[in-house]
């Protein structure tokens, strides 16, 4: 345990956050195609592969990380652990890409990491975790962290989104304006 006191309110609002990856994921699925969501940008990974980097995140390094905590009746060294962008694979083994079957994965991993969340006792929200650092956090922090990371990631696809739609926009601009010099 850590001297860091978790509350029954900050309990609420981690489920709220931890249920929120869910939501956007359920939101995405009526507006993701209509956006190139396969196609990689300049810099970073496509909608696509930033989900599939979010999906390995939960199930294959935080939901495993918070199970062992709350089993374990130790301090876990997060250094133990590889970092869930190392272990991640960009493969071509998803040649069809079918974001739709992504995001239902997504939201069902998201529920089973959720129910997890809601066994876990508050007093047990206290545990201490090792962080990179050396730093002793709470598990409660360390939820937040993964809480953090995943809405970075969620802003990306959000910004790639907009840049799509705008793209789209101007297209639609060029091509009025290109049609109406024709029909002059």
């Amino acid at each position: 345990m850590t001297d860091q006191e978790v509350t029954q309110e900050q309990f609420e609002k981690l489920l709220d956050d931890v249920s929120y990856l869910g939501d956007e994921a359920e939101a995405l699925q009526y507006v993701i195609d209509r956006v190139p969501h396969s196609e990689d940008p300049p810099k970073g990974l496509s909608i696509y592969w930033t989900l599939k980097l979010i999906d390995h995140a939960q199930v294959n390094y935080y939901r495993p990380i918070i199970e062992q905590i709350f089993a374990e009746n130790r301090l876990l060294d997060l250094s133990d652990f590889e970092k869930y962008k190392d272990t991640f694979e960009q493969g071509n083994d998803d040649k069809e890409k079918d974001i739709q079957k992504l995001l239902r994965k997504i939201i069902k991993h998201r529920a089973a990491l959720l129910n997890v969340v809601k066994k876990i006792p508050l007093i047990d929200w206290e545990r201490g975790v090792k962080n990179r650092s050396g730093r002793i956090i709470t598990l409660h922090d360390f939820v937040q962290e993964m809480i953090r990371e995943e809405r970075k990631h969620l802003k990306e696809i959000a910004d790639l989104i907009l840049v799509y739609q705008n793209e789209k926009m101007m297209q639609k601009e060029i091509n009025a304006k290109a049609e109406k010099r024709n029909t002059n």
